[in-house]
């Protein structure tokens, strides 16, 4: 499984916990329609290249107990924006999901990934700080988030033993030659 899908769907889950049961992933470039209210969202992902950790080297692993190694290019990072819309039918409901935002973001500043260890969630744009087209009744907030560092690998893995057996052969004589000093 790619690690965008795993970090996606392991933010969903988080969210559908701390914010609101029924939270929906859409994508960036979709309408969608809100069937019933109280409904959050999350629009995303937005990729964006951390190019300033961009890096040619290759990640070198060791495995000491087994006396093998893993080699890889070093693993391209981008940042995952995601829109966080909520909308409700009255003011008092949207105050409560300003809260419950707010706490989410504070208890999640890390997000652990599985087994892959854990990725910063930042708070780009506070919940009804980013001005959205608003069509309807219902009242509605918007904010933005973003999972920083990703790191997408290319898959090209390379393994192999560190030492190819512990035997030892030793051909001719070893001779010693001692110096006597008066």
């Amino acid at each position: 499984m790619s690690t965008i899908q795993t970090v996606t769907e392991t933010l969903i889950r988080l969210a559908k916990q701390a914010i609101h049961p029924d939270t929906v992933l859409v994508f960036p470039d979709d309408l969608f329609e809100v069937q019933r209210t109280p409904s959050v969202i999350l629009q995303g992902p937005k990729l964006t290249e951390d190019r300033f950790r961009r890096s040619q080297s290759r990640l070198f692993e060791k495995n000491v107990a087994e006396l093998t190694f893993e080699e890889c290019r070093f693993p391209r990072l981008y940042h995952l924006d995601f829109d966080l819309v909520v909308t409700v039918d009255r003011e008092a409901e949207l105050l409560g999901f300003h809260e419950s935002v707010s706490r989410f973001l504070q208890l999640h500043a890390e997000i652990a990934i599985a087994d892959q260890g854990s990725l910063n969630l930042t708070e780009l744009v506070p919940l009804g700080g980013l001005a959205r087209v608003n069509l309807s009744n219902l009242r509605q907030s918007s904010g933005r988030i973003r999972i920083e560092s990703c790191p997408v690998y290319d898959g090209d893995l390379r393994d192999g033993r560190l030492i190819r057996d512990r035997t030892f052969q030793f051909h001719g004589d070893v001779t010693e030659q001692r110096t006597i000093q008066p």
